[in-house]
């Protein structure tokens, strides 16, 4: 089953509104780069990626509720998300505000009845998501990029912001892959290292795409590195991660495999 179908499922098609505002902007046409990750790290580990769908789905869940949340008008209001009108233009802000705080609580809920894990297996992945999603993860780096906004910072600050706002739940897509496959908890820094680097390359590359954040004065690499620095360090990190990917079984093949087809070509 893809992932998609997979979304389509966990979310009831139910004529209720929170069900059908959750339809919108969950099953609306993404990359599912994160959710993809969870299954590559997890075929890494010789396990079949069948295992690790439900927690690959209750990322993308949770990344979903925090780009519904991002678009808001007391965010980033925009009024667009993947090519469609963003959901509070949709079904209003409340309403938004109220499906971003559903898909969030409903991630920790599909992780907690997965049939095929331990309790041990379940816990690690909720305490997982916790810390990813949380202050000393998204939510702590979507506050410095709050509070960034129109002053100039530097590069350690915005490497924190990236780290906290991005990179972590790349780190958590990959923890899940280890997690759902059974293996050892030695790769656990490993892959949190390689979701660092991998999170940072790719902000670094939505930050060369992405002109509308330098118009409303956001902290981004361009800004503060420049085009060429930016490319210098996206070359730094393109090699971090083949260094990290050697470190895995059969050298992270399938992630390297995604990251070409993904990151790299936009490179």
């Amino acid at each position: 089953m893809t992932i998609d179908a997979r979304l389509a499922e966990l979310i009831p098609n139910l004529p209720e509104t929170l069900f059908q505002a959750a339809r919108y902007a969950l099953l609306s046409p993404g990359k599912r780069f994160r959710a993809r990750l969870t299954l590559s790290c997890c075929k890494s580990f010789g396990a079949p990626e069948s295992l690790a769908l439900d927690p690959a789905c209750a990322l993308e869940i949770v990344h979903t509720y925090s780009l519904i949340h991002d678009d808001l008008p007391c965010m980033d209001n925009d009024d667009f998300r993947r090519g469609q009108p963003s959901l509070h233009k949709v079904y209003g802000d409340a309403i938004a505000l109220l499906t971003g705080d559903f898909l969030l609580t409903y991630a920790f809920e599909i992780l907690g009845q997965v049939p095929t894990f331990s309790a041990e297996q379940k816990l690690s992945l909720v305490q997982t998501l916790a810390k990813a999603a949380g202050a000393q993860g998204m939510l702590g780096g979507q506050v410095l990029d709050m509070e960034s906004t129109g002053r100039r910072i530097g590069a350690e600050a915005l490497l924190t912001m990236h780290r906290g706002k991005t990179a972590a739940l790349f780190s958590a897509a990959l923890q899940f892959g280890r997690i759902a496959a059974d293996a050892p908890p030695s790769f656990s820094s490993a892959l949190q290292a390689l979701g660092d680097d991998v999170g940072l390359a790719f902000q670094f590359l939505d930050d060369l795409q992405d002109e509308d954040d330098l118009a409303k004065e956001k902290p981004n690499a361009l800004a503060l590195f420049g085009k060429e620095g930016t490319l210098q360090r996206l070359l730094e990190l393109k090699h971090s991660i083949e260094r990290a990917l050697q470190k895995l079984p059969s050298q992270g093949a399938p992630i390297a495999l995604l990251l070409k087809e993904t990151l790299w070509m936009q490179f």
